[in-house]
């Protein structure tokens, strides 16, 4: 689930600011279609305000692990020390594929969807995932913890886990997959 999505900065008001505030950082990260790897920007908690940073995408741990799932994160022993540092990275949407290979980019009608994580002393990180809802599990059984504007402080100060189901804009993208 979700082992890839895209990120581009655009000229409406929040891809403004964020390109004022990583100018300001002078933060370095990938943009277009992300892998697990790369240097990603996410929204974290600093202090008491909310500001930017960049993480890498996945941690090494026995194995490689880009994405763990809420229902374990808080018992598993493999996020005991990181199950309350989050951040949330910034996306136009994910890809996922279905059974049959076809390639999806799961969008919102908004411009960015806000996908939930967590991360460790590394500056690595973890998407979380949750059992699909009802307009995506005909392409897969799991879907990221996607959180809107009002969300995200609360998840960032550890208010809430339980996210409410948001319906997604679920378009097939017409090329060959290349799988990593």
């Amino acid at each position: 689930m979700c082992g890839r999505y895209h990120f581009g900065v655009d000229d409406n008001q929040i891809g403004k600011i964020i390109k004022q505030r990583t100018k300001q950082l002078n933060l370095t990260y990938k943009t277009g279609e992300i892998f697990p790897n790369d240097k990603v920007l996410c929204i974290m908690n600093v202090g008491s305000k909310l500001d930017l940073a960049v993480k890498k995408w996945g941690i090494k741990n026995k194995t490689f692990q880009i994405n763990a799932r809420i229902e374990t994160i808080k018992d598993k022993n493999t996020y005991k020390g990181i199950k309350d540092n989050r951040c949330v990275l910034i996306c136009d949407g994910f890809y996922e594929w279905d059974e049959y290979k076809n390639k999806y980019l799961i969008s919102f009608k908004e411009d960015y969807m806000y996908l939930a994580a967590i991360y460790n002393n590394d500056n690595e990180l973890l998407i979380i995932t949750k059992e699909a809802n009802d307009s995506f599990k005909h392409i897969h059984n799991r879907q990221p913890l996607v959180l809107n504007l009002e969300e995200i402080k609360d998840y960032l100060l550890n208010k809430n886990m339980e996210i409410m189901d948001k319906e997604f804009v679920i378009n097939q993208v017409n090329e060959e997959i290349s799988l990593f």
